[in-house]
């Protein structure tokens, strides 16, 4: 199957204008898939692969739409201003955009997009046909921790570099550089409340972690990410947990691809969607 369309365009939001790129398949879609950014550069690196998936899933009958969320990418707001609370309510502009009653809706996130999706969930009128998590971190404060290790391992090889450290900055109410984006301290006080730890209002859910093999042995989801999934079905949210082998490609100076996540996830949408493999 081919693409009937394939739309990039700038649209308005509450407060700002995003670039939102829509796929769409040759025939009427059988389910609408809308991918939530992950954070910062991740989701930079993250772009090829998402149109590769989204490619896809339209070749599969299924309708794609990825946009930038407020203060990012090309989004005309200033990334200082971003908090979760506006990135959420984008979210759910788009949702109202793309959501048909008569066709299941999916929400793939990516890195903390998975944490915002898993959030979404709660602010919809009912539960989505499936949310997906591509290497999900569904807790702000990880995100945040990580990126702050980092930062404090590029001071260190810096002779010389010194000043307060983000939190520090934070502290006081002002705007700290964090990997060249500025964070407000209240954007990392919402990052650092953000929790989506608990199951999604969804039919049904699959995260996937992505691992390097080591030998021949074939690669496992991690304990923490088994447990999650594990605990979800118990809430009664039917959910899987998927390893696949490859590196963390939203976090490597060249853009990788990884052909295996963009199969299983066509797989996971169409089970999902329950619309024919």
């Amino acid at each position: 199957m081919s693409l009937r369309s394939l739309q990039a365009r700038f649209e308005d939001f509450d407060g700002h204008r995003s670039v939102v790129v829509r796929w769409q398949p040759a025939r009427p879609p059988a389910a609408q898939v809308l991918f939530v950014p992950a954070f910062g550069d991740e989701m930079n690196q993250m772009r090829r692969m998402v149109a590769l998936a989204a490619e896809a899933l339209a070749r599969r009958g299924v309708a794609s739409c990825v946009f930038d969320l407020y203060g990012t990418g090309d989004s005309s707001a200033d990334f200082a201003d971003a908090t979760v609370e506006r990135w959420l309510a984008d979210c759910r502009a788009m949702v109202e955009r793309v959501r048909a009653e008569a066709v299941p809706l999916m929400l793939i996130g990516c890195r903390l997009g998975a944490a915002l999706a898993s959030r979404l969930t709660y602010d919809l009128p009912a539960p989505v046909a499936g949310l997906i998590g591509w290497a999900p971190v569904l807790q702000g404060k990880s995100q945040l921790s990580g990126m702050l290790r980092a930062a404090a391992v590029a001071r260190s090889q810096r002779p010389g570099a010194g000043g307060p450290d983000a939190r520090a900055i934070w502290a006081s109410g002002q705007t700290a550089p964090l990997a060249g984006y500025p964070v407000s301290s209240v954007l990392a006080a919402q990052l650092e409340a953000l929790d989506a730890s608990g199951a999604p209002r969804a039919q049904r859910s699959t995260l996937f972690d992505l691992r390097l093999p080591i030998g021949d042995d074939p690669v496992s989801p991690s304990e923490a990410l088994r447990k999650r999934v594990a605990a979800w079905s118990e809430q009664g949210v039917p959910s899987d947990a998927v390893a696949i082998a490859g590196p963390a490609f939203w976090n490597v100076a060249d853009l990788v691809d990884v052909p295996q996540l963009i199969d299983q996830t066509v797989a996971a949408v169409m089970l999902a969607s329950r619309a024919p493999a």
